[in-house]
């Protein structure tokens, strides 16, 4: 079963870590200096620091921002990533998905302290800048994304959602966008089937082949199972992001057991109690 771990951890927390990019990216760069009374040009000339700053680490060394510009009136992150970083917003297959995970990532930077997505909000619609992401290499190829002023002007007024309502959305467009993924083999006689938000969890569905495992011996070790997932999601930086996300957004994580012939199941899991006490506050945000 820890091989299973080893597997379901980095491929869920890999989809956290780059849904959340532009959150990470507008703390490492336009850093809460901007406020009310910013104008067009000290902006500029913020943004032109921020690209002297440049490359700058991100995504646990898995990737780097490369440069950030203002150009053809957008405020444009260039950004690589190693090749084995997915880059789940390639996956979403839908333009207004995409502007949606933007605006929660917006939205989410408000946890960080000083409401300083919003400030960023406020500045874009002012002076008529857009936003552009430019991914230039990841596992899933290559990514160029714009939303305009008037676009991230019209998803502030319908999205009104404090910080964790907007990190409990960012789960789910993540959940949407892999589980076209799936089903997804794990292990011999193991089959993720499903991946799914659940009454504030996230549950994960794997299958197992009982003419290989017993239902009724797996569910004897229950809590050695948990144990593992504890100390597998809490030991690897990518497995960690995930627990990261729950903790902030409030959610759990379940393991449920699926028996491929009698159908029987039984599940697994570390409540957003549980989660809050074992997993550190992430050093970017402010709860």
């Amino acid at each position: 079963m820890k091989s299973v771990l080893k597997t379901i951890f980095p491929v869920l927390g890999m989809t956290i870590l780059c849904v959340t990019i532009v959150g990470h990216v507008v703390k490492a760069t336009v850093r809460p200096s901007v406020d009310n009374r910013t104008s067009k040009s000290e902006f500029a000339q913020m943004v032109e620091k921020a690209d002297r700053d440049c490359p700058i680490p991100m995504a646990m060394g898995k990737g780097a921002v490369t440069g950030i510009r203002l150009e053809g009136g957008y405020l444009t992150y260039f950004l690589s990533y190693s090749p084995d970083f997915v880059n789940v917003l390639s996956r979403f297959h839908n333009d207004g998905k995409v502007r949606e995970g933007i605006m929660m990532c917006f939205l989410c930077n408000n946890a960080q302290g000083g409401n300083q997505g919003d400030l960023l909000m406020d500045a874009l619609i002012e002076f008529g800048y857009g936003l552009r992401i430019v991914i230039d290499r990841s596992a899933t190829g290559k990514f160029d994304f714009k939303v305009t002023a008037d676009e991230i002007k019209a998803l502030r007024e319908k999205y009104r959602l404090n910080p964790h309502e907007a990190l409990y959305s960012l789960l789910s467009l993540s959940v949407e966008a892999e589980r076209v993924n799936l089903p997804l083999v794990l292990d011999e006689g193991m089959l993720m089937t499903d991946y799914a938000l659940e009454n504030n969890n996230i549950v994960i569905t794997v299958q197992i082949d009982e003419s290989l495992y017993s239902l009724e011996e797996m569910y004897g070790y229950k809590e050695l199972i948990k144990k593992s997932m504890i100390q597998e999601g809490t030991s690897q930086p990518e497995s960690h992001a995930l627990l990261e996300m729950c903790k902030v957004s409030h959610t759990g994580l379940v393991y449920r057991i699926v028996g491929n012939r009698s159908r029987r199941k039984f599940d697994i899991g570390i409540s957003s109690a549980e989660i809050r006490r074992i997993v550190r506050t992430p050093s970017n945000v402010d709860i």
